[in-house]
């Protein structure tokens, strides 16, 4: 026991006088071993740059919303002249010319249809002689041809006068009464011409006709033999339309 002490005394002895050594002050036996802990110290430099790292994965192609318009940019240089247009001297009168003989060909067309949708249909040279059978006095029957294009038949020769008989023949509208022709005296008694107020190239009357029987007979007629009589204007007779059509 003894010699334990004087080893524990030794070991104070040798730990004072290295404090001494070191310029410390010596320690109070009775304190602690260590003391409090001091303050952080401030951050070092930093260190070297390290190692490259490794290529990383490619992103996702995906194209962002556009961005707002930026401002117009300055007016560019006037550029050079163009090469002349084919255009051509008299156009605007050749496109005219074209649309005059539409609106005729359509005219001719519409004419056509009106024509198909007769009974009793027959051409004469440029003309035709239609019917329906319709029963008229002559001018409402002027009127009815008007509308369809034409006008009440009016032969200017032998061989038209035998094709409006022969319409009328056919069509059975002799059968009861006779048709208007396209004459009348309403102008000048006893002086006949046609409607537009010209004279007669061709006439074939009945003998003794025209008498204008009790002074009421201004307008023609055909009769089933192919002459021709005066009758009242205002009578009720078939209207045979003359309808010209002219292709060229």
């Amino acid at each position: 026991m003894a010699l334990l002490k004087l080893f524990l005394i030794a070991l104070l002895l040798l730990q004072f006088a290295l404090q001494l050594l070191d310029g410390a002050e010596p320690q109070n036996p009775n304190c602690p071993a260590y003391g409090l802990p001091g303050r952080d110290g401030r951050d070092g430099k930093d260190g070297a740059t390290g190692p490259k790292g490794e290529k990383g994965e490619p992103g996702m192609n995906v194209q962002g919303p556009p961005g707002k318009a930026g401002p117009p940019g300055p007016a560019g240089e006037k550029g050079e002249r163009g090469l002349p247009g084919l255009g051509c001297q008299g156009c605007d009168s050749i496109s005219d010319s074209l649309k005059s003989e539409m609106q005729q060909l359509n005219a001719k067309i519409a004419v056509i249809h009106k024509l198909l949708g007769f009974n009793t249909l027959k051409k004469v040279g440029q003309k035709y002689y239609v019917t329906d059978g319709v029963e008229a006095a002559f001018d409402v029957g002027m009127q009815y041809c008007k509308d369809n294009g034409g006008t009440i038949a009016l032969p200017r020769s032998a061989s038209e006068n035998q094709a409006l008989l022969k319409v009328a023949v056919s069509s059975d509208i002799t059968s009861s009464k006779n048709p208007f022709i396209r004459v009348t005296d309403r102008e000048t008694e006893g002086r006949f011409l046609d409607t537009e107020g010209k004279q007669l190239t061709f006439t074939n009357w009945n003998h003794g006709q025209p008498d204008n029987y009790k002074g009421r007979q201004d307008c023609g007629i055909i009769t089933k033999s192919g002459l021709w009589d005066d009758v009242s204007c205002d009578g009720q007779h078939p209207i045979i339309c003359e309808i010209e059509i002219t292709l060229t």
